[in-house]
Parts: C-alpha cells; sequence; structure tokens
C-alpha cells in the first residue's frame, strides 16, 4: 500500500462559500461542463468521466459539497437546503471565472440540484444531463428534516468518540471501495486510490452522506414547489437510465425515467449498467455530454440501450 500514500497536495483549489471552505478542481479547456456528484460521492469519483471530457476538448468543473472531499464539514444545525446547493453552484462557478453557459450534469441525487440551477440560472445554462436521477413520483416525509440531520450528527459524534476511545482507524479504504464500487473499464488509477485510502468511508464523509440523505425529502419538495412556477429553460435536455437487474425492475425503472424526461420536456437514453453509472459506463456518458449542445430541444421518443 506504499505506493497509496504518495500523492499529498490536493488538486485544484479552496474556495470560500458562505463562510464554508470548499474544494473545486477545475480542469481541461473547451466549453464547460459542471458535473455534480451523487449523494456520498467525491471529486474522485467523477475522474473516469470528466478525463474523457477533457479529451473531448471540455471543460470540466468539479466540487465537493460540504463534508465530502476536502470541503468543510455541514455544521451542527446547518440543514442543507436546494436554494442553498444552487447559489453554490453558481458561487463555485463565478469562483472559477464561467460565466458563460455551462453543461450542468447531475448523477443520483444531483439531479435535483442540477434540475434547480437550471431552473434559477436559465441564462447560464447550455444543457442539462441527467445521471440515472432521483424522481420522486409520490414524495412523503414523515420525520422533520432537523431532528433527522441532528440524528446524523449524534451518530458520527458517537462513532468519533468510540473510535478515539479505542484508536480505532479504518485501513484498507480504498480496497473496500473497489469492492463497493464498480471500476472503470481501466481501472482505478494510483492517485484515484490514493485518495480512496484517505478519505473514503471517513466520519466527514459518512456525515456529509447521512445528513445530505436526511435533508432529501426537504430538498425534493423545494425543487416540487420550484416546478410550479418555474420553466426549465429551452436547452437540450437528456435523462440517462442506468438499466440492469431483473426485466421487470428495469421496465419500472425506465418507466420512471421516461417521465421524469417528459416532465422536463428532453429525451431518455438508456444504458446497460449499474446505478453507479459514471464508473461504469464513462465512455458512453463522456459521449453523451460531448454532444448533448447540439441536440434540439424538445426532443420525441425515445433511444434504446446502449452496451
Amino acid at each position: 500500500m506504499q505506493e497509496l500514500t504518495t500523492v499529498r497536495q490536493p488538486p485544484g483549489r479552496f474556495v470560500d462559500v458562505a463562510g464554508q471552505r470548499i474544494h473545486v478542481v477545475d480542469q481541461g479547456v473547451g466549453d464547460p461542463v459542471l458535473l455534480m456528484a451523487a449523494l456520498g460521492s467525491n471529486w474522485f469519483d467523477l475522474d473516469a468521466i470528466a478525463w474523457r471530457l477533457r479529451a473531448r476538448s471540455r471543460r470540466v468543473i468539479r466540487y465537493d459539497r460540504p463534508g465530502y472531499g476536502f470541503s468543510d464539514e455541514p455544521e451542527p444545525g446547518h440543514i442543507p437546503t436546494l436554494d442553498g446547493e444552487i447559489e453554490r453552484m453558481r458561487a463555485v462557478l463565478d469562483a472559477v471565472g464561467v460565466d458563460e453557459p455551462v453543461v450542468v450534469v447531475g448523477h443520483s441525487l444531483a439531479s435535483l440540484y442540477a434540475e434547480g440551477f437550471a431552473r434559477a440560472y436559465p441564462d447560464r445554462t447550455a444543457a442539462v444531463v441527467m445521471l440515472d436521477g432521483s424522481f420522486v413520483l409520490m414524495p412523503w416525509r414523515v420525520v422533520p428534516t432537523a431532528f433527522r440531520v441532528a440524528n446524523a450528527h449524534r451518530l458520527i459524534a458517537v462513532l468519533r468518540e468510540v473510535a478515539r476511545r479505542t484508536d480505532f482507524r479504518l485501513h484498507g479504504r480504498a480496497l473496500l471501495r473497489a469492492r463497493l464500487l464498480p471500476q472503470p473499464p481501466e481501472g482505478f488509477g494510483e492517485a484515484e486510490q490514493a485518495w480512496a485510502e484517505q478519505l473514503f468511508g471517513g466520519t466527514s464523509m459518512l456525515l456529509a452522506t447521512l445528513v445530505e440523505n436526511a435533508a432529501f425529502p426537504a430538498i425534493n419538495g423545494a425543487l416540487r414547489q420550484m416546478r410550479k412556477v418555474t420553466e426549465i429553460p429551452p436547452v437540450p435536455v437528456v435523462v440517462v437510465v442506468a438499466l440492469s437487474g431483473p426485466s421487470a425492475w428495469q421496465r419500472l425503472w425506465r418507466w420512471k425515467q421516461q417521465r421524469y424526461a417528459r416532465m422536463l420536456g428532453g429525451s431518455i437514453r438508456a444504458i446497460r449498467s449499474r446505478h453507479f453509472i459514471v464508473l461504469d459506463q464513462p465512455e458512453a456518458l463522456a459521449r453523451i455530454v460531448d454532444e448533448v449542445r447540439a441536440l434540439p430541444r424538445p426532443f420525441g421518443g425515445t433511444t434504446g440501450p446502449e452496451n
């Protein structure tokens, strides 16, 4: 494991957003693409698609939401909101000097943020791509959000105290990640493994995941309200659906994502993949993202599975 400790300096830079230090990675030259990672994901989870987009002459911007990667943790009592994340997206783009329209790409839960940004900032949106996005047909919320978020902080505080008292250290994080997540065709690179060994499964990442998941019903509710008063801009929209598992589940999931695409006035692209599509099928995704700006809107009909 010696090679996994050789990378020290995080790539990118840090910017201050609403008093929090946010880790931002801005690479490449060309039309800008803002990649938004899924729940429980760090910037390096997007490496496989990011370098493929850079090879297609795209400028790729990524950042870690609070608690992920090297960004500051969410403060106790702070509840993530849709408006807060939309403004963080805007602030990150401002910080790296991108004022032209961007292709906004959201994986899983981050599709809520991508859609919210497009509705809030239509003039800064060139196209939208949802990667197996989170589209809730029957939203419900029983436990108050503040209570859910507070419980996340309580749980992590307990874990940290246990680790302090027992001097417990989690080792083999990169190996654990490789077992839990699909690998891209080229495998995980040395730098990516090094960051995983340092960050994956740590209490900061776990806290960020629990807090964001706790706030998800409220974030989704805010987006549903936003849909009632703010139109999606007249830009190309593609909903990519990952199909795997039993055929009955694939039919149900595809039907749900088709509803999502129709609501957004976009098209659907089906790909044979597990949910962590950014690792499983990065080449197919890079091709879709690369071509999306040239597509018309509204689309019409659907396309069949790839790969």
